[in-house]
């Protein structure tokens, strides 16, 4: 199940964990990324999706409305996968890291052309966040994370 602000945050009981797909939302310059994780990975679990294609055009109780479904989405993850795409500014991503750099939730993505890659890879060293130039390599460690949690 692919969940957006358009729908209501489902309870926790679900028996699939849930990823909350953070990062870059300019599609123009990140592409595609989240359509390409949930075609992986759609059979494994659910997932968050805050993107809006109607963003821009949000009147303020709206986007108030929809910050909100983000920060509680985030909240009630299971897992977040960050991706910081290489030519995006992604300042928005760049707040989810800090709120969540701490927790054993977060997967990076941050490829060595991103502008403040050297923050973003010093800050998931120092706090062992899972760190990874490429979104393949993020998507196998996820999935073998999963499948840890269900041997276990």
């Amino acid at each position: 199940m692919i969940y957006t602000s358009k729908i209501e945050l489902p309870e926790k009981k679900q028996t699939k964990d849930i990823v909350f797909l953070a990062g870059s939302i300019d599609l123009d310059l990140a592409g595609d990324w989240r359509k390409k994780v949930i075609e992986e990975m759609e059979d494994s679990m659910h997932f968050f999706d805050p993107i809006r294609i109607d963003h821009d055009k949000l009147d303020d109780l709206k986007m108030k409305k929809h910050i909100e479904w983000e920060l509680d989405a985030l909240s009630l993850s299971d897992k977040i996968l960050l991706n910081f795409s290489p030519n995006s500014k992604s300042p928005i991503s760049l707040v989810e890291l800090g709120l969540y750099v701490q927790s054993s939730k977060l997967i990076v993505v941050c490829p060595d052309q991103f502008y403040q890659r050297r923050y973003v890879e010093v800050l998931c060293d120092k706090y062992n966040t899972p760190f990874f130039d490429g979104l393949d390599k993020a998507i196998e460690y996820l999935m073998d994370d999963i499948q840890a949690i269900y041997l276990n």
